[in-house]
């Protein structure tokens, strides 16, 4: 990316960086962690035309997240400013909007894609 002059990462969070989510504390640490790291690449990178960005999604409706909570996806979702937990398609809709020429002015963001969990 640096050689070519441009280039997109897209990290992928979660809301439980900021929010916290009980019983996962290592999780919500690391992505948190990772959160960080988007920044500082954002800062060194950008320069060279690279632009780095973190999505964080909220509760979200897949066969991972089932197989682990069961329907406290969908309690965790119930909790948002939506009241709803997203499907798997919303939060890659905001990833590929990250990684598109749409958002070429933003680097070192967290973009949270939560339905309004991290309001709370």
């Amino acid at each position: 990316m640096i050689a070519r002059g441009r280039g997109v990462v897209v990290n992928v969070s979660t809301a439980a960086a900021s929010a916290g989510l009980p019983g996962a504390p290592v999780y919500g640490a690391t992505k948190a962690a990772l959160e960080s790291l988007t920044r500082s690449w954002a800062a060194a990178f950008g320069h060279h035309g690279v632009r780095v960005n973190a999505v964080a999604p909220g509760p979200t409706r897949t066969d991972a997240a089932l197989d682990i909570l069961g329907d406290g996806v969908d309690e965790l979702g119930s909790k948002t400013a939506l009241g709803r937990a997203a499907s798997a398609r919303e939060i890659a809709e905001a990833i590929v909007f990250s990684a598109s020429s749409r958002a070429s002015y933003l680097t070192g963001a967290t973009l949270a894609v939560d339905g309004g969990y991290s309001l709370k």
